[in-house]
């Protein structure tokens, strides 16, 4: 049996004796104590063997923190967090997105920055209780929060925010400012480059995407833009994006790219796999974005709900798609 199978079996044994009775003893007080105990200490290891494979350095990985796409979304908290080279990366704070990080036990101190991909308060809704849980473990060195010009406005009345409770400011604003075709590194260092990039229509919207390269395999995020990043997402083995259903777009009269351009931008930039996740908390309408979009003769689309946990290994060329 493999460790999952097996790590599955000994799940479902624990909670039949523990809800059941079944054990020898378990009747009394000292009992349902001792297999109350023995449950907690299953669930705290699982939890820290999956924030261990979080960070192995055999895969990129990227895990969906919160959802929600613009800030007319119904359910507008966006989060995505990139695990590489042993460093955790931000893209987007929204509301709970340290309250998500903390549920699947991935550890904060690793955080090496928050990425915006755009100055809306939305994004950055998390920003100071993310910098509190970092904190600690970063022996309260600054968190740098990298985004468009206008989040540096954002970032600063956090930073006033926290200095008024009593905490030092510890976020440290800076916009990589990349030209429309010219991307901007902002972070290299053990196989792994962080880029910046932005298009004709998003610099003037103030919108910024992020590009990740770890030793051979790469992930595009293109946050809320319209598409038009086919040079930044070359040959990337996924681009994540959000997106809304033409119709909706229309009713919210707002200019979020509807998944059929979403994946004709991806199709076009050779990209291998497109993660929406933009789409709507309703599995009906989700599942119809996604279809919208294999329209465009993209196969591989994938609705990015909440707990998603992508993993691609350096061994291969696959994308690994599972729950966290």
């Amino acid at each position: 049996m493999n460790p999952v199978g097996a790590s599955s079996v000994v799940f479902v044994t624990l909670s039949g004796l523990f809800w059941g009775g079944w054990l020898v003893g378990s009747q009394t007080p000292q009992g349902q104590e001792a297999l109350a105990k023995a449950y907690a200490a299953y669930t705290a290891e699982e939890l820290a063997g999956e924030e261990q494979d979080l960070f192995a350095p055999n895969a990129l990985r990227a895990l969906v923190c919160g959802v929600g796409a613009g800030p007319e979304s119904r359910e507008a908290r966006p989060c995505l967090a990139v695990a590489a080279a042993g460093r955790l990366f931000i893209v987007d704070a929204g509301s709970g997105a340290a309250l998500a990080l903390d549920r699947r036990a991935v550890q904060l101190g690793r955080l090496e920055a928050v990425l915006l991909t755009g100055a809306d308060p939305v994004r950055a809704a998390d920003l100071d209780e993310l910098w509190v849980r970092a904190a600690s473990p970063r022996n309260e060195r600054p968190l740098p929060v990298y985004g468009p010009a206008d989040s540096h406005a954002v970032v600063e009345g956090l930073n006033m925010a926290l200095a008024a409770q009593g905490v030092p400011g510890g976020l440290q604003p800076w916009a990589p400012a990349p030209e429309p075709g010219q991307s901007v590194i902002v972070f290299e260092g053990d196989g792994l480059r962080v880029s910046a990039f932005t298009t004709e229509t998003d610099a003037f919207k103030g919108r910024v995407g992020y590009r990740f390269d770890y030793r051979g395999r790469s992930l595009v995020i293109a946050g809320d833009g319209r598409a038009e990043w086919a040079q930044a997402a070359a040959d990337a083995d996924v681009v994540m994006h959000g997106a809304q259903s033409q119709m909706l777009a229309q009713l919210h009269q707002d200019d979020i790219a509807t998944p059929f351009e979403v994946a004709t931008a991806a199709k076009t930039a050779g990209a291998g796999m497109l993660v929406l996740t933009g789409v709507d908390p309703n599995p009906m309408i989700a599942e119809f974005q996604v279809r919208e979009a294999k329209q465009a003769g993209l196969s591989d689309v994938v609705a990015g709900r909440s707990g998603l946990l992508l993993e691609l290994p350096l061994t291969s060329r696959e994308v690994n798609v599972r729950p966290l």
